[in-house]
């Protein structure tokens, strides 16, 4: 009976809790003309018609109706037509038109406004159509999309299902100005940055190169933001969103990665091609069956054998891509490698680690712990820092790790935190020296009412007997008490 492995050890090595890994599409702001030759209007319309068709078949019959595998076929049939002079076909839903490839449809039918409004609200604003394109990935695609059961993301499902060449997603803003600032403009760079990490992905599964023009987009404005806004992209790396695990853990890698080497005083070109490294560290895990990545239980031996393989793999994905840069299939392959060269890839013989890998193995180990996984829950912070310096033959650069933890402080900005009065608040500003004592928003009281308007609290003042009245006792997990944190920042 094959032995199990650990996903948790304490080095980075071991362990394992990131899982999984990323992919982008390119960002795509309005809709607007493409790249590709704009399609005929009437074969546009025609395309987007049968795909409404075989969704509402779904939803009358079962799936293997002939009605329903009759609409499958005609959809493949336009589309793989419509895909023979183009790369990639993007459909976008513009409040209630439908807009293909820069293309707006005559607004007069009210099925493809049913269709639209449908769509909009499972929050799938484009469906993204690319070259290679099955008549399984259509079938695919249309039974996860008629199953409204499931509590798994449209986007996890395509993936586990195998759909290659078909991506959803949201029409998102692609850049923002340098005198843009705050949460808000964080947060669209940030979503647009997921969005595009899940394009890259995609097509390292395919077979395909990834796009270093579309990473380098998500690495410019994270770059900015870390320069200009690193409050704000903290508090976004925050988010343990579980659906969309393996894109947001590619995107909090680079921005935690570039934090880092922020901090250090590196700018410019070199501080963007460690976050680009930092980015696509994982993608040899798209050669890492879906099984193996999601168990929920330990695995064997030979399951994480198969694991330990991403390292290789990615670096040959990211060696063959053309532009890369050289910094990226170097920390693919060294980024789980202890300080005494344990961990993986074994037996490489006498290397020093690279600086930009020692910088993604803090990060990547970091965003881990402290994300929900199929196999456990997320880590209290002091758990992590506990867990990541309790190494006997250190795992991590101890000067690195230092800095690292300083500049995350115990309770980062933008975590929900519970109080000694048992109130609830979201963490707006560290203490320049006591990691213990932050500056809060309180918005849940005692009595658990949510408060009109937020108090803001320094945990570490004092009242008239010289006593702290607030104090953080722990992080809480802002879904398991229904809570956006960012709102409130």
């Amino acid at each position: 009976m094959p032995s199990a492995v650990r996903r948790e050890g304490t080095g980075a090595g071991s362990l394992e809790p990131e899982r999984l890994g990323v992919g982008p599409r390119a960002p795509y702001v309005r809709p607007g003309p493409s790249a590709n030759s704009k399609m005929d209007q009437r074969k546009a319309e025609d395309l987007v018609r049968r795909l409404a068709a075989a969704l509402r078949g779904t939803e009358l019959y079962s799936p293997t109706h002939p009605l329903v595998q009759h609409g499958i076929d005609a959809l493949s049939n336009d589309a793989l037509e419509a895909l023979q002079t183009a790369p990639s076909i993007v459909i976008g839903f513009v409040g209630d038109e439908v807009v293909v490839d820069g293309g707006r449809l005559p607004r007069g039918s009210v099925a493809l406004v049913s269709f639209a409004r449908n769509l909009r609200a499972r929050e799938i604003e484009k469906v993204t159509l690319t070259r290679g394109l099955t008549r399984e990935d259509i079938r695919g695609f249309v039974a996860v999309l008629g199953d409204r059961e499931s509590r798994i993301g449209i986007a996890d499902r395509l993936t586990m299902g195998s759909v290659r060449h078909i991506q959803v997603g949201k029409i998102v803003v692609e850049d923002v100005t340098d005198d843009q600032v705050g949460i808000t403009a964080a947060r669209r760079v940030y979503e647009t940055a997921v969005e595009t990490a899940e394009t890259l992905w995609q097509a390292a599964k395919a077979g395909d190169q990834p796009d270093p023009d579309a990473a380098r987009k998500i690495i410019d404005g994270l770059a900015r933001l870390v320069t200009q806004d690193r409050t704000s992209l903290m508090a976004l790396t925050t988010i343990k969103k579980y659906d969309n695990y393996t894109f947001t853990h590619m995107v909090n890698v680079s921005s935690l990665a570039m934090a880092q080497v922020r901090a250090l005083n590196v700018d410019g070109t070199l501080l963007r091609e460690f976050g680009f490294a930092a980015l696509m560290h994982d993608i040899g895990k798209v050669n890492t069956p879906l099984e193996i990545l999601n168990k929920p239980d330990r695995l064997t031996t030979e399951e994480f054998e198969i694991m330990k393989r991403h390292v290789v793999d990615g670096a040959h994905i990211l060696r063959r891509t053309p532009e890369m840069p050289a910094l990226a299939p170097i920390v693919a392959f060294e980024h789980h490698l202890k300080q005494d060269l344990s961990g993986y890839p074994e037996n490489i013989g006498s290397r020093k680690l690279n600086l930009c890998t020692m910088i993604v193995s803090i990060a990547d180990v970091f965003d881990a712990l402290r994300s929900n996984r199929p196999y456990r829950q997320a880590l209290a912070t002091a758990r992590i820092r506990a867990i990541l310096g309790e190494q006997e033959n250190p795992a991590f650069n101890q000067v690195l790790l230092k800095r690292f933890v300083n500049l995350m402080g115990l309770f980062p900005v933008g975590s929900l935190v519970r109080l000694s009065t048992d109130e609830l608040a979201v963490v707006s500003a560290e203490h320049p020296t006591d990691p213990f004592r932050p500056q809060v928003k309180i918005i849940v009281d005692a009595a658990g009412q949510t408060l009109e308007e937020p108090l803001l609290a320094n945990t570490w003042d004092r009242d008239s007997r010289g006593e702290h009245p607030r104090a953080v006792v722990e992080a809480v997990d802002p879904e398991s008490v229904g809570i956006d944190p960012l709102k409130y920042m």
